[in-house]
């Protein structure tokens, strides 16, 4: 029976396993040292991209990123588990989930490197993973390291990283060299490796994070798909020929959908919300920049360059049809599923990746180089702006140290967002246009610099490796949190609409010990009943909450 079974997979080969590695060129004069010179050329490049893309981490120890101070505080938690303070509020809860890819390497790292540290180096980590992963899938594919996959820096700085999804960005990049993994192993004549080899990279990127397994399955199902296209056109399929390839998917890939169906665990909001009209804008989140001007510069040079070189290039088997599969995931995926949102936003940047991992165009060397320098510009642009940016968040990370001084270690604390119109300062960090405000979580710092309660922590029982303790989870939002407006703290009782999302507005005098205020300028008025001030600063207020008697 296992004789028959490899037998049957072995069918599975590609028709022509030498002509991605360019065999027709080894016998050419001098090939050998032109590759040799070629690959250290391209190595040098490479870095060059590496420490461009890297750079404005050196500028601010918490990057203007939505989610990271959110994320890094959750992974101190998990590397501190025996913290006499913290050990009251919070508990790590190990499960089998599809995110813990960071939280285990956080874990790790921040267990013997200062967290701001260790913090950046793996955000550093989200921001290259993708890249790295474009370059070995295009490695693969093509048999060479191609300058093309170089290009991936343009998108290394997107709307998806400035989100902070860095589960997400880490499982891009497994994804990716999973599929390239696959394509090598593909080439020999081991379906038994090759089934092994799937099954280990579909396991590895589903414990980065789900899209990472779906990236995955789509790569090597394309790749698949297109190979017996390829037969039924050349009238060689056969029924056994598409039975085997059946069987080498199911085989790389069942034993990961089994295991999230066993493991899945429902949420509080399991319900499918669409935002069609904000498709049009979610298609530019690989370019997207702190500033509309840069995301629109950035998107016509890149998308430019693509379209003219698109029917001058070599394209990767499947990739063609991998790229439509995520452009219509797109057009038809909803905006939150499962308790998770921004879910269609992710689909153009695993397309956009996927463009430079598969493609390798065939130029002149003139137009070769006009694309190199080009991109070059646009990498080392990106940089800068992102750096001139985060310095911008150093100020209002300073400011913001400045007001949790006041704070005791044990509080708890209510963080609130302006609601009043701000026009923000350029080149701040704070706002990514059109999308969202991204200093929402950047209160959570208070958790690791002064072991305070953060309520908005990310710490849900189906998605991280962390619970709220009792009775503190009666003041926790961990899914989906967001800080209450200013306006709400006014009301007596609270709205019945601001209920919902802010549980803990309905008795907040009693069960806090400070409100933190993150938005520019204190705000006008009076504040509400129960509040002194304690200090107001230009980026953050904080109040100390006057306890009402029993």
């Amino acid at each position: 029976m296992l004789k028959s079974l490899r037998g049957v997979l072995a069918e599975t080969s590609p028709i022509d396993p030498t002509a991605a590695f360019g065999a027709a060129d080894c016998g050419r004069p001098g090939a050998p040292e032109r590759r040799a010179w070629g690959q250290w050329a391209w190595a040098a490049a490479a870095c060059l991209v590496v420490l461009v893309s890297v750079a404005p981490l050196l500028v601010v120890d918490v990057p203007a990123v939505l989610d990271y101070p959110n994320h890094l505080a959750r992974f101190f938690i998990l590397a501190h588990p025996d913290d006499p303070i913290l050990a009251q509020m919070y508990a790590p809860r190990w499960a089998l989930l599809p995110n813990l890819g960071m939280d285990v390497l956080g874990r790790a790292l921040l267990s013997v490197v200062p967290p701001h540290v260790g913090g950046r180096i793996l955000l550093g980590l989200s921001l290259l993973a993708p890249l790295a992963g474009a370059a070995l899938y295009a490695r693969a594919a093509f048999g060479r390291w191609t300058w093309w996959s170089l290009g991936a820096g343009t998108i290394a700085f997107n709307g998806i990283f400035f989100l902070g999804f860095m589960n997400f960005l880490l499982s891009l990049g497994v994804a990716l060299a999973g599929a390239a993994a696959w394509r090598v192993c593909r080439r020999g004549q081991r379906p038994n490796i090759v089934a092994l080899t799937g099954a280990l990279a579909a396991f590895t990127a589903f414990f980065c994070h789900l899209f990472g397994f779906a990236y995955f399955a789509v790569l090597i199902a394309a790749e698949e798909a297109e190979t017996l296209l390829r037969l039924r056109k050349d009238g060689q399929l056969t029924r056994r020929r598409m039975l085997s390839t059946a069987t080498l998917l199911a085989a790389a890939l069942g034993p990961t959908l089994a295991l999230y169906v066993l493991s899945r665990r429902p949420t509080e909001d399991d319900g499918l919300v669409w935002c069609w009209r904000a498709k049009d804008l979610q298609w530019l989140m690989p370019f997207m920049g702190y500033d509309r001007w840069v995301t629109i510069g950035s998107a016509v040079v890149a998308s430019g360059v693509i379209v003219l070189i698109w029917r001058r290039s070599r394209r990767a088997g499947g990739v063609a049809l991998a790229f439509a599969t995520l452009i219509v995931a797109f057009l038809f995926a909803p905006f939150s599923a499962a308790g998770g949102t921004f879910v269609d936003t992710r689909f153009p940047l695993m397309a956009a990746l996927l463009l430079f991992a598969g493609l390798t165009p065939q130029l002149s060397r003139r137009a070769a180089m006009a694309v190199g320098i080009a991109f070059a510009l646009l990498i080392v642009g990106r940089s800068a702006h992102v750096t001139t940016n985060w310095q911008g968040r150093a100020r209002d990370l300073a400011d913001l140290r400045t007001s949790l001084a006041y704070i005791e270690p044990g509080s708890k604390i209510l963080p609130v967002l302006t609601d009043w119109p701000v026009k923000p300062p350029p080149r701040d960090g704070r706002v990514l246009p059109n999308v969202a405000p991204l200093d929402g979580h950047l209160g959570a710092i208070v958790v690791i610099e002064r072991r305070a309660f953060w309520p908005l922590l990310f710490a849900d029982p189906s998605q991280q490796p962390l619970r709220v303790k009792p009775p503190y989870d009666q003041l926790a939002q961990s899914l989906n949190p967001r800080a209450a407006p200013w306006r709400y703290l006014y009301d007596e009782p609270p709205p019945t609409l601001g209920v919902q999302p802010y549980p803990w507005l309905a008795d907040w005098r009693a069960h806090f010990d400070y409100v933190l205020l993150v938005g520019p300028k204190a705000p006008p008025g009076r504040p509400p009943s129960g509040l002194v001030l304690v200090r107001a600063g230009e980026a953050t207020s904080l109040y100390r909450i006057i306890r009402p008697p029993h």
